[in-house]
């Protein structure tokens, strides 16, 4: 019996020095991704102060998502805490542009880099990157207006399967997502061509940049063709109320078109429209 212990206790340990050993090699390999550095374009761009481009650029945060991740004051919310998985803190933007230049700014949300090179593991700028630079100095404006209010920092701490997810590839950095964006179709006409911007700007963070759908943990969307089953009365409805075809109440997109794409105009409703519902199929991102 004691024979029969003591071996159990060398295989115990046995196993246990294999999984130790598997996920020292995990963290190494993890941490090469993480620390990776990417060189990025110098931005240079000018910041407007005018109280009309403060304004339009809290409509343009908001349309664009930032309010909907970083919290209706932009002090940071807690994304995710999964301990196997990751705990993920979207920062308190009020500090973030006191402490990053306008150009730091600029790289880090078009190009998910930060100052240094190292890219962020979680921010949409794959929809970003094609900001104008019109838009986007009008939402740094709106944040640099803004008071300092007390907020948690960038914070995104890896557990075991999320390790293994960057190792696996299912985790990607920013930039190689950047790197790896598929666009969407092509328009027709200026209203659709303005519809297009429109989509691969603030659609993409959710339906892929190519707009034929996406999939993440929280959930999986379709491919934004649905629209050419919409008249323009039943798509308006769907962006100011969040109502969808048929009356449906959609769990994700419902709240998010009543708290956010509400804010669009009619104009950029219409563009939207135009393109959407002629839209070619689309390659699933």
């Amino acid at each position: 019996m004691k024979h029969l212990l003591r071996w159990i206790g060398v295989g115990l340990g046995s196993v246990a020095g294999l999984v130790m050993t598997a996920y020292a090699v995990v963290y190494v390999l993890s941490e090469r991704v993480l620390q990776h550095t990417y060189t990025v374009p110098a931005v240079g761009i000018s910041i407007p102060t005018d109280s009309a481009s403060i304004t339009e650029g809290r409509r343009l945060a908001t349309v664009h998502g930032c309010l909907s991740c970083h919290g209706k004051r932009v002090e940071g919310t807690v994304l995710f805490d999964e301990p196997m998985i990751g705990r993920i803190v979207a920062p308190d933007l009020t500090a973030a542009v006191r402490k990053y230049t306008d150009a730091e700014l600029a790289t880090i949300i078009r190009n998910g880099v930060r100052p240094g090179g190292r890219s962020l593991l979680v921010m949409p700028a794959e929809a970003y990157v094609l900001l104008t630079d019109e838009d986007l100095s009008r939402i740094i404006a709106f944040l640099r207006s803004l008071p300092g209010v007390e907020g948690p920092g960038p914070s995104v701490s890896l557990g075991p399967l999320g390790r293994i997810g960057v190792v696996s590839h299912q985790f990607k950095p920013v930039a190689e997502l950047i790197a790896e964006t598929v666009p969407p179709p092509e328009a027709k006409g200026d209203e659709a061509t303005h519809g297009r911007y429109l989509a691969r700007t603030i659609c993409a963070a959710c339906h892929g940049t190519s707009l034929g759908g996406a999939s993440n943990p929280e959930f999986t969307s379709p491919s934004l063709q649905t629209v050419a089953a919409y008249s323009p009365e039943a798509f308006n409805k769907l962006m100011r109320e969040g109502v969808a075809f048929g009356g449906r109440n959609l769990k994700t997109m419902s709240p998010v078109a009543r708290q956010y794409l509400s804010q669009l105009t009619d104009s950029e409703i219409a563009a939207l429209y135009s393109y959407l519902h002629a839209m070619p199929e689309a390659t699933y991102n």
